[in-house]
């Protein structure tokens, strides 16, 4: 099964519902959801989530029913000492784009789902936007 790992963009279009870049993120989910393809993101990109939820005045109690229906719908995958060191030892520029990236690799992810490519430019895995991603799927899975 094809693993998809979500950038923490992508995660926050979903819980924030940030039109119009949530529509394609539900989509896939929605796909996920049949079991076609699995979804991960990163523990860092929870906590990040969590903290944009509380700068937009959430309660607590929101924040985690929040969370916990996403989490319920993907793996999460882990930010260790590991993973810190690579990112900290990689070409990227950005050190929590690197530290998603080596969470991927990690997790044996088969593409990153961002709306940043640009930011993963030093990438071994493929880069898809979400919209891009679904346009690629559709075509593979077309019935005559």
């Amino acid at each position: 099964m094809k693993r998809l790992f979500f950038d923490a963009n992508i995660v926050a279009d979903v819980i924030l519902v940030r039109q119009p870049w949530s529509e394609s993120a539900f989509e896939i989910m929605k796909i996920a959801s049949f079991g076609i393809f699995s979804i991960c993101c990163s523990s860092l990109t929870l906590g990040t989530i969590s903290y944009l939820l509380s700068k937009e005045k959430f309660s607590p109690e929101i924040i985690k029913k929040k969370l916990i229906v996403f989490k319920n719908n993907c793996r999460v995958t882990n930010v260790g000492d590991e993973i810190v060191d690579l990112a900290l030892h990689s070409a990227f520029d950005d050190f929590e784009d690197a530290m998603q990236y080596y969470s991927a690799m990690k997790e044996g992810c088969d593409v990153i789902i961002t709306r940043n490519k640009k930011d993963f430019v030093e990438s071994k895995i493929p880069i898809m936007e979400p919209q891009e991603f679904l346009d690629e799927f559709y075509k593979e899975n077309e019935t005559e």
